[in-house]
């Protein structure tokens, strides 16, 4: 009974070492996970919409509870649309960003074309397809806010262009791409 239990703990202590990383460096080529743009490989850490979003959420609708005359509840229902929305789009947008890397790099090659594929010549960033799925997402909150708000307060959100993110495709679009890290 006892080389049985000594030998689960040998085992159990081989597993627990060799789960940890060589030499202290860090997984990833030793460069430091902290500070990617893109977040940790599976989900280590969190992508750069997931950190920004509540704090711009915030602000944003901090600028705006004046106008709209929010209670309470309201502020923090429309912080909370306004950060979900955002981290949407940009989940969103990023997934056409790394789909268009991974095309500009020969897309994913099948078991006995890993080194001879060729490149494509004319991979274009599909801007009216992400577009399309902006704005699909930006009616879909759109619903939920005028859920969140009376029809007064909704009407003044409908006026407030500055505040909400409809008008914002390019800059966040560029924003996404300036913060995705090619994986390829």
């Amino acid at each position: 009974m006892k080389k049985l239990l000594f030998t689960l703990a040998a085992c159990l202590v081989a597993v627990v070492a060799s789960a940890q990383p060589m030499g202290g460096r860090p997984m990833g080529g030793g460069r430091p996970m902290a500070g990617r743009p893109m977040g940790g490989p599976m989900g280590m850490e969190k992508p750069f919409y997931e950190l920004e979003s509540d704090s711009i959420a915030n602000a944003r609708i901090q600028d705006v509870a004046g106008r709209l005359d929010l209670n309470e509840k309201q502020l923090d229902k429309m912080v909370k649309l306004y950060a979900q929305e955002f981290e949407e789009l940009c989940r969103n947008l990023q997934m056409s960003v790394r789909e268009f890397q991974m095309m500009q790099n020969g897309g994913f090659r099948g078991r006995g074309n890993m080194m001879g594929a060729q490149t494509p010549t004319n991979v274009q960033f599909d801007t009216q397809a992400a577009k399309k799925t902006y704005d699909q997402i930006i009616k879909k909150f759109d619903k939920r806010y005028k859920k969140a708000l009376n029809a007064e307060q909704y009407s003044v959100w409908q006026e407030l262009a500055g505040a909400r993110l409809d008008n914002k495709f390019s800059s966040i679009l560029q924003h996404v791409q300036e913060n995705t890290e090619s994986m390829f």
